[in-house]
């Protein structure tokens, strides 16, 4: 197939609110050329670029495709309600690790990356890849940085440590209510807490094996680093260094008034970055002091999904395939840059710092796995962490939660 550029005016209906129409209108015969309608749901920030694309593919297949606009952080669960009565899109925009429960509850297709499959990030190809089927086309990659304010804090921090003693002296200085400025909130945050975890040597899952499985059955949460990291944490807790009620809002505020040193986010807030005006370094973050393991963030991706019950399968995969190339890529990242899947458009993506530091910080990450075993760890481990912040025996609650996380993997959830 011709690959498609997106320069082009906005022509496919881009509808502001949820979409229940059926999936699918027309029958497939599961070969032949692209015929019909389908429908694609995406986020704010990138049914635009989808639009465009959609707009020349269809008009040059004969295809009516409607691009329907949903807020990302409702998208789950609007797939996840109308996709088993029929409904919701043949297409949709989504986070890797959806794709686990969506298979396992048969809502979504393989879809075959066919000769562009080595054009894709294979890190992101394998956060798609379930049962050793994969079931998504990646458009970007995601894991959290650090941005240093270089005003507050001049020097990059050879550790953990190092950073809570500027932090904290900067607090006492009145400069900062945020010595270290992580989000924890009243469910903890394992998410961004997980280069904490992993300089310490702790873990979620062991693996990869050979195939790139991960053994759910291996929990690290109460592992021997992950109780290095459990000590460590308490630590930062009585310091006041970190404390669980760091929110992301207050942090983001604390960062544009130029009075936060630290700021462990991701490119979801590269834009907030940029224009607070703040002279800022994007960097890793560093490890515990006594300790040689490294810090890893958990990198996840994004992508498009395919309706397993999209009754123009065919129509849709022949447009996946029209997604494949680096104009379009390179539209989607222009229009949410976040770090692209797509080598050729992520190389061009790492001429700026920020991509760059991500992708560095990224390049031996821990996979958001697309396993449905991972929101019970999530959960379980933040919830630890956040009370071991406030107070709470770091040992035995570190223990506790690997017990309940154990105990439901092994109950199904």
């Amino acid at each position: 197939m011709r690959r498609v550029k997106t320069g082009v005016a906005l022509g496919a209906v881009v509808a502001l609110g949820f979409g229940l129409t059926a999936c699918g209108s027309d029958d497939d015969d599961g070969g032949g050329e692209a015929s019909g309608s389908l429908l694609i749901w995406a986020d704010e920030n990138r049914a635009g670029p989808i639009s465009e694309l959609a707009t020349e593919w269809g008009d040059e297949n004969g295809v009516s495709v409607e691009v329907v606009q949903i807020n990302f952080d409702d998208l789950k669960d609007q797939y996840a309600q109308q996709a088993p009565a029929g409904q919701g899109p043949d297409i949709f925009l989504g986070a890797n690790d959806w794709s686990g429960e969506f298979v396992a509850n048969g809502l979504i297709a393989p879809i075959d990356l066919g000769d562009n499959r080595d054009s894709f990030n294979p890190a992101a190809v394998d956060a798609f890849t379930v049962d050793g089927q994969t079931y998504g086309v990646p458009v970007a990659t995601e894991n959290i940085v650090m941005f240093r304010n270089a005003d507050l804090a001049p020097d990059t921090p050879a550790s953990i440590n190092a950073m809570a003693e500027t932090g904290l002296a900067l607090q006492g200085e009145g400069k900062t209510q945020f010595p270290i400025g992580l989000q924890v909130g009243d469910k903890g945050d394992a998410y961004h807490a997980y280069p904490f975890l992993s300089a310490a040597g702790g873990y979620f899952f062991g693996g990869p094996d050979a195939d790139g499985n991960y053994d759910v059955n291996d929990v690290g949460i109460a592992s021997e680093g992950g109780l290095v990291f459990a000590n460590a944490w308490a630590e930062l807790g009585t310091s006041g260094a970190i404390k669980s009620t760091f929110t992301g809002g207050d942090l983001e505020a604390a960062w544009a008034a130029g009075q936060l040193p630290y700021w462990i986010t991701g490119p979801w807030n590269k834009g907030k970055v940029e224009e607070s005006g703040v002279n800022f370094v994007a960097e890793p973050v560093p490890g515990w002091d006594g300790v040689s393991t490294p810090a890893v963030p958990i990198v996840g991706a994004q992508g498009f999904m395919l309706n397993q019950q999209s009754t123009n399968a065919t129509t849709a995969q022949a447009f996946l395939d029209a997604t494949m190339n680096t104009e379009f890529m390179d539209a989607l990242y222009a229009a949410d840059p976040r770090p692209p899947a797509w080598t050729e458009s992520a190389e061009a993506a790492s001429s700026d710092p920020i991509i760059a530091a991500i992708l560095e910080f990224g390049a031996d990450g821990y996979p958001n796995l697309p396993y449905p075993e991972m929101g019970i760890v999530y959960e379980e481990a933040g919830l630890a962490q956040k009370k071991i912040l406030d107070g709470d025996d770091p040992v035995a609650t570190t223990e506790e939660a690997q017990a309940n996380i154990e105990e439901r993997i092994g109950s199904g959830g």
